[in-house]
């Protein structure tokens, strides 16, 4: 009877374990899939087309005892800018700064007639989007960060959905440029005064020569 409580104490001690294994496990990313970032304009919900974004890859993906977090990749390594706080407006202006007095290369893309431009075969990192050209009549977006891929509900997702956090705004509209008053002109038509005058003079100036003759 003895080995019959020890094969069940056993039986508990493995199914607390398989309890565990299950409750603990968690998804891992993969780092080699390549994923896809689409991005979406709007102004008062309404989609926003024309104008470009350049996708910049900022942040390399690291492991740390299944802990994922970023580091700055290869090209933006110069700037020495932390990325502990990636929700941070200030951060993407900062890697935008320096991107832009290094001359660094992005991925561009035009924002079609939806609203919305896809970039694809991205790989697992850290982003940073920027507005390089803005829509007709609307300000350009500020710099943003999209990580590739998201975590929800401890699901690793690697086609994400982003956008600016704020909507886009209207650019002022310029002054309409008032017409100047127009100046007199100078006459430059035929005066018709002079010649009875004339005339007159010079038929006196013929009476006076007569007499004198």
């Amino acid at each position: 009877m003895k080995w019959k409580k020890r094969v069940t104490v056993l039986l508990a001690i493995l199914m607390v374990f398989a309890v565990s294994s299950v409750v603990y496990g968690h998804d891992v990313p993969d780092l080699e899939k390549e994923g896809s970032i689409t991005v979406s304009m709007t102004y008062s919900e309404r989609p926003v087309s024309g104008g470009t974004l350049t996708l910049y890859r900022v942040g390399d993906v690291v492991s740390d005892d299944g802990d994922y977090s970023f580091v700055l990749s290869e090209e933006f390594a110069g700037s020495r800018l932390s990325l502990d706080d990636i929700q941070s407006d200030q951060l993407a202006k900062q890697l935008a700064s320096y991107a832009k007095e290094n001359r660094l290369d992005g991925v561009t893309g035009s924002i079609g007639s939806s609203g919305k431009i896809l970039f694809q075969k991205v790989k697992p990192g850290l982003y940073l989007l920027v507005q390089s050209q803005a829509a007709d009549g609307y300000l350009a977006a500020d710099p943003f960060l999209v990580s590739m891929p998201v975590q929800k509900d401890g699901v690793y997702f690697y086609d994400v959905d982003a956008s600016p956090k704020t909507e886009l705004e209207k650019a002022p509209a310029e002054p309409t440029p008032t017409k100047p008053a127009p100046s007199k002109l100078p006459q430059t038509g035929q005066l018709n005064w002079p010649i009875p005058v004339l005339a007159a003079a010079g038929l006196t100036l013929c009476v006076i020569g007569w007499r004198l003759h």
